[in-house]
């Protein structure tokens, strides 16, 4: 009896051994960079100075950080996403963006950088086909990739990079049923691509970038992609308590920008799917690009003092996490 036991328990633990390969890490940042102008004037202040340092602190980030995974959104002409592209390419990343301008010369502002090994299948952009009259300027929508990790047995996934259209809210409830609307239109044009190209989920996935909503923050709106089947929010599952906030009215550049009264809100999304053959991990998840960067000030108006200011008016959200699939 005791050898029969033991003899199970070894084929047991052999299958074990046998169909799980190990969990491949995958850090992922989630970025909006802010660099819009409206008609010949900063929407963000400082536009001119933050896109001229921009790809050196992007750069010194990914270097010290390593990122596998870098979604920006608000890259809105090819020479900033060229003087990105250069600075990431000695770090090991490939980068992929959609082109062409809507009539008044804006692209659809997102940049996906990838690091070696990780590669980039396939791609496609899907443009919206809904938005507002200001997010109608430009071409935004959804650029979707299949990834690759070689080095890790060729296991793939997608991901579904955005930014969705933005809201006005009354202390975080919407004041405008047509942005309403718009974003609603929006998420589940998100949701459809991503079933699409994954049904039933047989691919794992990831959802990321700036949503423009998020918990108690137009929470319906935010609700309709955090609560699809199958979904999870990185920073939720990481510290269920945590508010990390990428949208703070104590930035300057939120606090003299376009939408000043804003209350304080996580806007900025990585969500996951797991695939029929492999699952998702969140192992830890932060806030970054928070701090003011050295010598980068601008006076909020004429004959004020100058302001230290962060890179953008949104702060960036880094998640970890592990893809785990069966052989």
């Amino acid at each position: 009896m005791k050898r029969t036991t033991f003899a199970l328990a070894a084929i047991l633990l052999w299958t074990v051994v046998a169909v799980s390969a190990p969990a491949v890490p995958l850090r992922v940042l989630t970025y909006n960079l802010g660099l819009l102008r409206v008609f010949g004037s900063d929407f963000v202040p400082a536009v001119r100075d933050r896109a001229a340092i921009a790809p050196r602190e992007i750069a010194r980030f990914a270097g010290g950080q390593a990122p596998d995974l870098i979604v920006l959104q608000e890259i809105w002409k090819s020479s900033q996403a060229k003087a990105i592209t250069e600075a990431l390419a000695p770090l090991g990343y490939e980068v992929v963006r959609p082109k062409g301008c809507t009539l008044v010369g804006k692209e659809g502002g997102l940049l996906v950088a990838v690091r070696r090994p990780l590669r980039v299948v396939s791609w496609s952009f899907t443009p919206f086909g809904k938005s507002t009259f200001v997010d109608s300027l430009a071409r935004k929508g959804v650029l979707l990739a299949t990834l690759e990790n070689p080095a890790a047995g060729g296991v793939r996934f997608l991901l579904l990079a955005t930014h969705t259209v933005a809201l006005d809210t009354d202390q975080g409830t919407p004041v405008d049923e047509k942005q309403v609307a718009a974003v609603r239109v929006q998420a589940l044009r998100i949701l459809s691509l991503l079933e699409q190209a994954s049904p039933g989920g047989a691919l794992p996935a990831l959802l990321v970038g700036d949503f423009n909503v998020g918990p108690r923050y137009a929470d319906a709106s935010y609700r309709l992609v955090a609560d699809a089947p199958g979904i999870t929010e990185a920073g939720a599952v990481a510290a269920p308590g945590e508010a990390f906030v990428t949208w703070d009215p104590a930035n300057p550049l939120v606090r003299f920008g376009g939408y000043p009264n804003e209350p304080a809100a996580k806007i900025d999304h990585v969500f996951a799917r797991n695939g029929t053959a492999a699952r998702w991990t969140v192992v830890k998840a932060a806030v970054v690009f928070t701090a003011p960067v050295d010598g980068l000030s601008f006076a909020p108006s004429r004959g004020a003092e100058p302001v230290a200011t962060p890179l953008s008016d949104h702060y960036g959200f880094l998640a970890d996490l592990e893809l785990e699939t069966a052989r």
